[in-house]
């Protein structure tokens, strides 16, 4: 990966000049799935998982989870079983009436590389035939 930067200075003869940031990005975790997209009708419980497995390299526990919102979903935290590695965070979401809810889930870590974990959560609840 690399990116370009625009450093500005109060030298006047080189008031802005560019450098170029480049390196290996490395995955602290694989999240499966990054983002949580949930349809169903109104009055039904839609039900999600999201799977949060450290790399090896950087294995890190999960010390607090977090939601943004707290409007219509709710998300529990399960820490791995003996000899497993990865995390879980179950979501439910609920609407009796036709609606739209949103949240983000911000998960707290012991990881210096990486001390917060973010996970998108849509819900969409519309009685629109084309969403069955």
């Amino acid at each position: 990966m690399d990116k370009q930067m625009l450093v500005k200075t109060n030298d006047p003869e080189n008031s802005e000049f560019y450098i170029k940031i480049f390196g290996k990005v490395e995955k602290v975790a694989n999240i499966s799935p990054r983002v949580v997209a949930l349809d169903g009708k109104p009055g039904e419980k839609l039900t999600g998982q999201v799977l949060i497995a450290p790399e090896p390299k950087y294995s890190f526990s999960i010390l607090k989870m977090e939601q943004s919102f707290y409007k219509g979903f709710v998300c529990k935290l399960i820490a791995p079983k003996k000899n497993e590695t990865s995390w879980k965070v179950t979501i439910e979401a609920f609407s009796d009436k036709p609606d739209s809810l949103y949240e983000i889930i911000r998960l707290k870590t012991n990881s210096p590389h990486k001390p917060e974990l973010k996970i998108r959560v849509y819900a969409m609840y519309s009685e629109d035939p084309a969403n069955e």
